[in-house]
Parts: structure tokens; C-alpha cells; sequence
């Protein structure tokens, strides 16, 4: 089974940068949904394509078996990996409205800017390792 591609990217992690009294959930949201999606990714066996045959009709056929076993495989492992991509464009998404949420909330009066501040900051850097994701996976 594959695993998250970063901790960065788990609700556990943002839930200790998110300042206390931020009530926006988005970013929870989609970062727990990436985690069951990623949760139920499979890593393709190194031995899935069977080597080149021998020029004889039985090692062909075995061959030609095997390779639309391979297949099947590939295909339930791509079916994975849909739902993982679109979760990872959502986190990327929910992580940059709620980098502009925290980098407005940290102009008010009475907020502690460098709490606000530095969760705007790590909001962002969620966003950009939900992105790599999404271009490592495409």
C-alpha cells in the first residue's frame, strides 16, 4: 500500500499550526478525504510485466496471459489514483482560501499576527506539496 506523500499533507499535521479560534474547516476536510483516498492506494509489484518469451507458442500464450493480468492490475491501480489526484487538487484549493482567510485574519486587532501569520505560511506550503502531488501522480 502506498502512503501519504508527505505528513505535511495529514489533518493531524495542520490541526497543530491552525491557530485555536480559526473556524474554518476546509482545509480539515479536504486533507482527511486525501487521507482515506491515499489510504486505499496500491504500489504496482517491481515483477507485474512478465519478461520477453521465449519464440515458442506455449511461453507466448503464458506471456499473453500474463500481460493481461498486468493490465487488470494497472487498471484497479489507476482507478486509485483518480480519486487520490482529485483529493490532492481539493486540498490544494481549500489550503489557498484558507491561506488568504489567515493572511486577512492576521491584519485584525486582536489576533495574534505571528500565529495567523505562520499558519498563512504553512496553509501555503500544504498547498504546494498538494500540487507537486497532483503533477507526481499525473
Amino acid at each position: 500500500m502506498a502512503a501519504i506523500l508527505h505528513d505535511a499533507l495529514c489533518a493531524s499535521h495542520w490541526a497543530g499550526h491552525k491557530p485555536a479560534d480559526y473556524k474554518g474547516q476546509d482545509l480539515d476536510k479536504a486533507l482527511k478525504a486525501y487521507e482515506s483516498a491515499a489510504g486505499k492506494l496500491t504500489d504496482i509489484p517491481s515483477n507485474l510485466i512478465p519478461p520477453t518469451p521465449i519464440l515458442r507458442i506455449n511461453q507466448i500464450d503464458s506471456c499473453i496471459a500474463n500481460l493481461k493480468s498486468a493490465m487488470s492490475e494497472l487498471d484497479k491501480c489507476k482507478a486509485t489514483l483518480n480519486p487520490a489526484i482529485n483529493a490532492l487538487k481539493a486540498v490544494q484549493a481549500a489550503a489557498g482560501k484558507t491561506k488568504a482567510e489567515l493572511t486577512e485574519l492576521s491584519k485584525g486587532d486582536d489576533v495574534d499576527q505571528k500565529i495567523y501569520t505562520s499558519a498563512a505560511n504553512e496553509a501555503g506550503r500544504i498547498a504546494g506539496l498538494a500540487g507537486k502531488g497532483v503533477t507526481t501522480y499525473q
